[in-house]
């Protein structure tokens, strides 16, 4: 069936339901589950991301990561290590989105709030219910040349089979790879691989490569949850509270203008 403009509703949806059975269908309202389960998962083989602190006969908080992980290099150990003993000391971190900063990729796929997901056959469409946070993909695209880099840099698709292909490069150093305030640089490149492997899961691959912070690439393994409960607004000017302390986080304001 070939997919045409037209004025029928009935029409749209056969073209949007014969686009899923081709490629399958990733389409619909998506969440990662509770916070326990969102941190990124270590592939089957190969070299994976940065993990929990382990020390032996302590319990080390959720939010400190490994700085002894091999993917990184000395000066990314340091930003990992500054951020681990920080919170071992019991201090609050403050994470980007809870200073109203957009999270970027692949940080964004840490995310446990809902993530919609809309294939119209021209561009696969992200909206991210933390802060109404959007990302856009361009279907059988090539990336823009000369990019500036940005928040969620440059991201184009393909389908291979019934697995869906997110390549993305053109991202600032702004935003954290990962609860742990791993950094990265704006060579980052992210290829994310999402298969749904049943009516109620979504399975995603992560690969990333930055030889300006990490010693190797390495990938990660994510999986998201098919999810009916209602979309809630959630706006940071409004709900930036610090759930621990039940303060308020402050604003972020730029030092210089950005233009």
């Amino acid at each position: 069936m070939k997919c045409s403009r037209g004025i029928l509703v009935l029409a749209v949806a056969a073209c949007l339901s014969t686009t899923a059975a081709a490629h399958g269908d990733i389409a619909g309202l998506w969440t990662r589950g509770g916070a326990a389960e969102t941190p990124f998962r270590p592939p089957a083989s190969g070299p994976g991301p940065v993990m929990t602190l382990r020390l032996p006969g302590q319990r080390v908080p959720r939010l400190a990561g490994d700085y002894n992980a091999p993917i990184l290099q000395p000066w990314a150990a340091a930003v990992v290590r500054k951020q681990s003993d920080a919170v071992r000391a019991g201090a609050t971190v403050n994470a980007p989105q809870e200073m109203c900063a957009p999270m970027g990729v692949p940080y964004i796929l840490e995310l446990n709030f809902h993530a919609q997901i809309i294939d119209d056959g021209k561009q696969i469409v992200f909206l991210y219910e933390r802060h109404g946070q959007p990302r856009i993909a361009r279907l059988n695209a090539a990336h823009a040349a000369n990019l500036k880099p940005s928040w969620f840099g440059d991201s184009v698709a393909h389908y291979e089979g019934d697995t869906l292909v997110i390549d993305t490069i053109g991202l600032n150093a702004k935003t954290w790879t990962d609860n742990f305030a791993t950094p990265h640089t704006d060579k980052l490149h992210v290829v994310e691989r999402y298969h749904r492997r049943d009516a109620n899961n979504l399975d995603v691959t992560v690969q990333v490569d930055d030889p300006g912070a990490f010693t190797m690439p390495w990938a990660a393994q994510v999986r998201y949850y098919k999810d009916d409960e209602p979309w809630l607004e959630v706006s940071c000017a409004e709900n930036n509270i610090d759930a621990a302390t039940g303060k308020l986080y402050a604003e972020p304001m730029a030092t210089k203008a950005d233009f």
